[in-house]
C-alpha cells in the first residue's frame, strides 16, 4: 500500500511541475521580442480583450454563459492570452463591494437574472473576487493574462471631455492611480497566470503633454515593477495611444529590467498620419492609402521594435465592425493585417465580448466589434477564423536555426496558397507546409525544397508551379503598397496576382492601380499577396 502511495505521490509531482511547464511564467524581453524565461523561446501574446471596467466592475458576459464555458469559446478561437481590463476605482474605492449590489444599484434586473443562471456564485462575490474567479478559470484552461487599467472611473471609454483621459483630470489623480497599479500588482503578485499589466488605456483629452506623461508614467511602471517584478509592463502613448514618437527624441529611462514593454492602438478612424477621417479609406487610392498608413506606423510607434535598442511593441488593441459590411473597416483591416504580420508583432484583438451588461446607461447592450454574438455562443463575423490563422500563428523564433523562408499569404481571404496534385497554386488553410523562397536575382520564386518556380501561364489562367530551367516568369512587387505581386507577358504586359473570383485558384490579370492615380479608385485587394517570413 505505502508503494502504490509513494507511486501516487510522484505521478501527482509529475502533473503539478507539467502544469506549472505548461503556464510558464514569468516572460522578458530580448530585443524586440517577448521570451519565456523557462524554456527560452519566444512567446507570441494573441489577445483578445475582455472587459471589465465598465460600471458593474466584472468582466462582462456573465449574464449569457458559464465562466468555463466563455474562456471555452477563448481556447476554441485560438486565443492563448486576455487583455482583462479594469477600472483603478474597483481596487482603491470598490474592492469590498459586493457584485449584487452595484448591479441592484444600476437596477439592472434582467442582468442580475443572467448571471444567477450561468454564474449564480459570483453575485455574492465581491468585485476583486469576481475578477480572481475568472483568472482562476483562465489559467485552468492555460491561458495567459495582461491585465489592462482602461480608465479610473468605472465606465466606457473614451471621449476627449470625460474627465478620465489624463493625469489631473477629475477622475485621474496620478497618486490614486499609482496607489492602484500597486494595489493590483501586488494581489496577482503570486498569481503566474498574471503575466504582464498596463500603466493606462488611451491617454486623451486636452490635459495631455509630455512633463506629466514622462513623470507619471515613470512612476506608475516602477510602482509595478517593484511590486511585482515577474510582470512584464506595457507602456501606452498619447493621443489614444496612437503616438509614441517622442522617444525618439527622449527615450524613457527607468529601469524595469527586461520587463518593458510599449503598447500601441489603431482602427480606421484613428487618424494617424494622413489619415483624418474614416472615409479617406474609399477618398483615396487604396495602395496609396494603406501605404502611407504603413509609413505612419512605424514613424509613430514601429520604429521601437528597431535599432540596437529595440523594445518588443504590442499592438494592444484594433478591431473592425463586424456585424456589418464597413467597406472602410474592411480596407484598413486587410492593410493592418499586412503590417502585423510583416514584423510578426504581438497584438489584442477588440474585442472579445459580445454584450456589456450596461453600456451608457443601456442595458444588455452588443457589442458590434465583438468576437461573439449577442448569445456568446457563436462567431459574429463567420469567416473571422480564415481571417486570422495566419496572424494567431507564431512565424519567426529569435533563437531558431533554420533558414527564413516565406508563406504565400493572401490578407483579403486570410488564407495562404498551396499546390495541388495538378501543380497549380490555389488558396487554402494556413497549416499548408508549403514554402517559397527568392531564386536567381531575387525575380523567380521556388517553391521551397524543389526545382519548380512560380510561373505565370496567361490572363485568367490558374498559376502553377513548374520547371524553372527555361521558366520566363519573373517576379516582382509593385504599387506604393508592395502588395501586387506582378510579372510581365509579352501579348498583355504586366499581370498581377489575383484570388480567382469563382474559386481558390490563383490566376494572373491585369494589375489593378498599381500605379498612384489619384483617380483610380477601384478596389485592388483581390490582388494583394505578401511574401511572410518564417523560421517556424
Amino acid at each position: 500500500m505505502s508503494r502504490i502511495r509513494s507511486c501516487f505521490v510522484f505521478i501527482l509531482l509529475l502533473v503539478v511541475i507539467y502544469v506549472s511547464h505548461c503556464n510558464a511564467y514569468p516572460l522578458s524581453t530580448y530585443n524586440r521580442w517577448i521570451m519565456d524565461e523557462a524554456t527560452g523561446q519566444r512567446v507570441k501574446l494573441v489577445c483578445a480583450n475582455w472587459a471589465g471596467h465598465l460600471q458593474p466592475m466584472i468582466p462582462e458576459g456573465l449574464d449569457k454563459r458559464a465562466m468555463k464555458d466563455i474562456v471555452g469559446e477563448l481556447v476554441k478561437h485560438k486565443f492563448h492570452c486576455v487583455r482583462l481590463t479594469y477600472a483603478i476605482y474597483m481596487w482603491t474605492r470598490y474592492a469590498d463591494e459586493n457584485v449584487n449590489a452595484t448591479f441592484a444599484s444600476l437596477d439592472v434586473p434582467e442582468v442580475v437574472e443572467g448571471i444567477a443562471k450561468n454564474n449564480p456564485s459570483v453575485l455574492s462575490m465581491t468585485h476583486v473576487q469576481a475578477f480572481d474567479a475568472v483568472v482562476h478559470e483562465l489559467g485552468v484552461q492555460n491561458m495567459k493574462v495582461l491585465l489592462d487599467n482602461h480608465v479610473s472611473e468605472p465606465m466606457w471609454c473614451c471621449d476627449d471631455d470625460d474627465e478620465n483621459g489624463f493625469f489631473h483630470d477629475r477622475h485621474f489623480n496620478p497618486q490614486e492611480w499609482v496607489h492602484g497599479l500597486t494595489l493590483a500588482a501586488k494581489h496577482f503578485s503570486e498569481n503566474h497566470v498574471v503575466v504582464a499589466m498596463s500603466l493606462r488605456n488611451e491617454l486623451h483629452g486636452p490635459r495631455q503633454n509630455l512633463k506629466d506623461w514622462y513623470r507619471y508614467m515613470s512612476q506608475g511602471a516602477v510602482a509595478i515593477h517593484k511590486t511585482n517584478p515577474n510582470v512584464l509592463v506595457l507602456i501606452s502613448g498619447l493621443n489614444y495611444d496612437t503616438e509614441l514618437q517622442f522617444l525618439r527624441r527622449k527615450p524613457l529611462k527607468i529601469d524595469l529590467g527586461k520587463k518593458m514593454v510599449f503598447e500601441t492602438h489603431l482602427y480606421s478612424w484613428s487618424g494617424i498620419g494622413t489619415l483624418k477621417l474614416k472615409e479617406i479609406w474609399t477618398k483615396q487610392p487604396l495602395n496609396r492609402i494603406c501605404a502611407n498608413n504603413v509609413k505612419a506606423i512605424d514613424y509613430r510607434a514601429g520604429f521601437l521594435t528597431t535599432g540596437k535598442n529595440a523594445t518588443p511593441l504590442i499592438f494592444t488593441e484594433f478591431g473592425f465592425n463586424e456585424e456589418s459590411s464597413s467597406v472602410e473597416d474592411n480596407k484598413f483591416l486587410t492593410c493592418l493585417q499586412t503590417y502585423l504580420l510583416g514584423k510578426d508583432l504581438d497584438w489584442g484583438f477588440w474585442a472579445f465580448q459580445g454584450t456589456y451588461y450596461i453600456k451608457k446607461d443601456q442595458v444588455q447592450v452588443d457589442e458590434s466589434f465583438g468576437v461573439m454574438d449577442e448569445t456568446w455562443h457563436h462567431l459574429r463575423y463567420p469567416n473571422f477564423t480564415d481571417k486570422f490563422q495566419l496572424l494567431q500563428r507564431k512565424n519567426l523564433e529569435p533563437i531558431s536555426k533554420d533558414p527564413i523562408v516565406n508563406i504565400l499569404y493572401h490578407p483579403l481571404s486570410g488564407q495562404c496558397a498551396q499546390v495541388n496534385d495538378k501543380n497549380e497554386v490555389e488558396l487554402g488553410s494556413c497549416k499548408t507546409k508549403n514554402r517559397w523562397v527568392r531564386g536567381e536575382n531575387a525575380t523567380k520564386i521556388l517553391l521551397h525544397g524543389t526545382k519548380k518556380c512560380l510561373t505565370a501561364a496567361g490572363e485568367g489562367i490558374a498559376v502553377v508551379v513548374s520547371d524553372c530551367e527555361g521558366n520566363i516568369s519573373s517576379w516582382k512587387f509593385v504599387s506604393l503598397s508592395k502588395l501586387h505581386l506582378a510579372t510581365m507577358n509579352q501579348h498583355k504586359g504586366q499581370l498581377c496576382l489575383q484570388k480567382d473570383s469563382n474559386s481558390s485558384t490563383i490566376v494572373t490579370s491585369k494589375c489593378i492601380c498599381v500605379k498612384d492615380d489619384s483617380l483610380c479608385l477601384d478596389d485592388p485587394q483581390s490582388q494583394w499577396f505578401q511574401l511572410v517570413q518564417t523560421n517556424v
